[in-house]
């Protein structure tokens, strides 16, 4: 494994006064990201009132191409690609056999025979399925950069930066602009919820878009995003990380652990039903990898556990610190170990991702559990361990999303 930056990672590095970072890992490659830049509480505010600037380049970046490449991703994706029009993305998730979630991701259709698709590596999944089709799958990543301006002023910010107006441009769709002198795609996508856009720059024309849309939005009030401040703004509108919120299946995982209460453990593998996101699946389309194992859950009634949100009581975690002589320490965000949810009947499932959120004053997570305490307005206990203490953490169940999503606007 070694340790990489990326095509933005200058300009990241010389705006980081945080002095903390976090890990993105790819399996091969980690990349470290700023867990804040100098103000985590004011980049969750810009996200929301003003704009964001974020560096997204570890996704890994797929090229297919070829005669054969709409039936190629057609048998592997979930959705009915056939009639995807030019220029439009698709959010899709690729299953195993069984309808385990491999990765989820963006399917993007740049022309009638060349797709991208960026998300977690994936290299041995698409080779031992590229057999008998004439398709070409290039991993690209290290030749592009990928931003994100997210947030209610990202439209002026483009405008100014480009010189051109994009507010009519539709969520999903894309087009090639010209951005500081440099051939950039842009995308109506984002991870945070809000309006927003996806920038795709070749590498050596990275820093000057960089730049441009720095120098164009920073008078509006936009702040880079660090990492912390992502998880906050993505577990408010409901989206989930694969390693993080489940265990990716398919050949390519290498994090599995031994760890039951990890999301590397193979017992945490999830259906895209159990994600919420199992009305993307299209069984009309024909035959693709998963159908069978997906149709039959369905059939018989759906998963046992579904995604859900928790409200979590930080001051439970606070005052059970006090009444023990230890200094009340909630935290900002929480990833692993997994943390047991328990109802008055006993054991229903575990946490996910956590993050505490300005906007509500309190820890907000995803959670799956099971169906019978998935309904809104139930009361469940979190067994929340911190220093090798465990805390009973009063949480209320509430419907995903947190927050209004704005992205379609």
């Amino acid at each position: 494994m070694r340790i990489s930056g990326t095509p933005f990672t200058p300009r990241v590095a010389a705006l980081a006064k945080s002095g903390t970072w976090s890990e993105w890992s790819t399996g091969e490659v980690v990349y470290l990201r700023p867990e804040s830049f100098w103000d985590h509480g004011g980049e969750v505010a810009a996200m929301r009132d003003a704009a964001i600037l974020e560096d997204k380049s570890p996704l890994e970046m797929y090229f297919f191409s070829g005669p054969d490449v709409v039936e190629y991703l057609q048998r592997l994706v979930i959705r009915d690609i056939s009639r995807m029009e030019l220029r439009h993305a698709y959010y899709n998730v690729f299953c195993d056999e069984r309808g385990k979630l491999i990765s989820d991701g963006l399917l993007f259709r740049m022309s009638e025979q060349q797709f991208c698709y960026t998300a977690s590596p994936l290299d041995v999944w698409y080779a031992q399925n590229a057999e008998g089709f004439d398709v070409t799958v290039e991993n690209v990543t290290e030749e592009w950069g990928i931003l994100h301006v997210q947030g209610p002023a990202s439209d002026d910010i483009l405008a100014r930066a480009a010189g051109q107006d994009l507010s009519g441009l539709r969520f999903s769709r894309g087009t090639e602009i010209r951005l500081a002198s440099a051939d950039v795609w842009v995308w109506r996508q984002g991870f945070t919820g809000e309006r927003g856009f996806e920038f795709w720059v070749r590498a050596e024309d990275a820093l000057d878009v960089w730049d441009a849309l720095y120098a164009a939005g920073e008078p509006l009030g936009m702040m880079p995003l660090g990492d912390m401040a992502e998880d906050v703004g993505r577990i408010e509108a409901g989206l989930i990380l694969p390693v993080i919120d489940y265990t990716r299946a398919g050949p390519d995982n290498s994090t599995h652990s031994g760890d039951p209460t990890s999301p590397q453990h193979v017992q945490w593998e999830a259906t895209p039903e159990e994600m919420n996101i199992g009305r993307f699946v299209d069984f009309g389309k024909g035959d693709f990898v998963g159908r069978d194992a997906l149709l039959a859950e369905r059939q018989s009634g759906g998963p046992a556990r579904r995604l859900v949100g928790l409200r979590i009581d930080g001051q439970d975690i606070a005052a059970q610190q006090r009444e023990q002589g230890v200094p009340p320490r909630v935290p900002q965000r929480w990833r692993f170990p997994l943390l047991p949810v328990r109802s008055e009947d006993g054991h229903v499932g575990y946490t996910n991702s956590i993050a505490w959120s300005p906007r509500f004053g309190g820890l907000v997570g995803l959670a799956r559990i099971g169906t019978d305490s998935a309904e809104p307005g139930t009361s469940v206990i979190v067994d929340w361990n911190l220093a090798g203490s465990t805390y009973e953490v009063g949480a209320v169940v509430l419907e995903l999303p947190f927050v209004e999503m704005k992205r379609r606007n």
